[in-house]
């Protein structure tokens, strides 16, 4: 059997990856939160109730507590942190901790085990934000470009640096101890069950009240949706090139907010005029990523559209239905 190891497991990407790699018959996984962000929701419990996976409950700002995670694995996917674009303003102190210390603590516990095949540690476009704005640099954006932090004193950077760092920790373990890891570089991944401090699922709570606000609506992003990001991040998981490598996991489409607001009240049957209030101080205005490497490395293609991708999001969000899974071979990596 091979064992996965999945941290942040009841926050978004980690459910989503945790519930695909449980559907795998050869597979037993293990699932690691401690709901400062995630949900302990009836999808959590019947990810929990599997008969081949096992649920912990730990901090992993807690160094006795990683100590006590299981060593027999063979691949760890570290989702763990706490994100969201409202926590950043609101809690910029907290999500430096949740995002730095839990990757320290993980790296030290498995840079011993010999045997494992990947870890694999979950990144952040918001690193290229100065590279973007402040230099001007080309989109779509590969993996190869210079970072930097452009305002040490926007608390917006609590993430973003936050999660550089861990990059910085994840490869350098890698070269000091030989331990295969992998670097994914997530752009705008949605769906079900990601909160409500995203765009889209904010968008979707102020169309409940029939309020139709956007912020940030020139701005553009490349929305992929979480079937698609799954499939990709287990196949660079899987891929022996990837070793050693950050990979960027996106939508090759570009789309402005506004546009993006559009389309989900187009799907939703809403004629209504959207209120337009301007981005946060210090949101990049254009991210897109170059998947030209991802692509090389996994022969990955995205087969989920946006109104496919929006519409399952919506039933979650307005109806309360959480769709299995968009994509049969998302745990395939096919």
């Amino acid at each position: 059997m091979v064992h996965a190891v999945v941290t942040g497991a009841a926050g978004f990407l980690g459910f989503h990856i945790a519930r695909a790699l449980a559907r795998r018959p050869d597979h037993r996984v293990t699932i690691i939160d401690n709901f400062v962000r995630g949900e302990k929701d009836p999808h959590y419990a019947a990810l929990s109730a599997l008969p081949n996976v096992t649920a912990i409950e730990a901090d992993l700002c807690d160094a006795a507590a990683v100590a006590a995670l299981p060593l027999d694995v063979d691949f760890v996917y570290h989702m763990a942190a706490l994100n969201g674009t409202q926590n950043f303003y609101e809690r910029p102190l907290e999500v430096i901790k949740c995002c730095t210390l839990p990757t320290l603590f993980l790296a030290d516990h498995y840079k011993a085990v010999k045997a494992m095949s990947r870890f694999v540690y979950a990144g952040t476009s918001e690193a290229y934000a100065s590279t973007v704005t402040r230099f001007n640099w080309p989109v779509p954006t590969a993996e190869d470009v210079p970072l930097g932090i452009d305002d040490v004193s926007n608390p917006r950077w609590s993430y973003g640096a936050s999660k550089m760092h861990g990059e910085v920790v994840t490869l350098q373990t890698g070269l000091s101890t030989g331990l295969p890891v992998t670097v994914i570089r997530f752009h705008n991944a949605y769906g079900p069950r990601m909160g409500d401090k995203h765009v889209v699922p904010d968008f979707y709570e102020r169309m409940k009240s029939g309020r139709y606000e956007l912020f940030g609506h020139e701005d553009t992003r490349s929305f992929i949706y979480v079937d698609d990001a799954v499939r990709a991040t287990i196949m660079a998981a899987e891929a022996p090139g990837a070793i050693g490598q950050v990979v960027n996991v996106g939508s090759q489409r570009e789309i402005t907010i506004r546009a993006l607001a559009e389309e989900m009240l187009r799907e939703r049957g809403v004629d209504a005029p959207i209120v337009l209030h301007p981005s946060p101080k210090g949101s990049v205005k254009r991210r897109a990523p170059d998947i030209s490497k991802l692509k090389g490395l996994t022969g990955f293609e995205e087969k989920i559209d946006l109104t496919r991708g929006l519409r399952a999001t919506a039933d979650f969000y307005l109806n309360g239905r959480l769709a299995d899974t968009l994509d049969p071979d998302a745990a395939l990596g096919v």
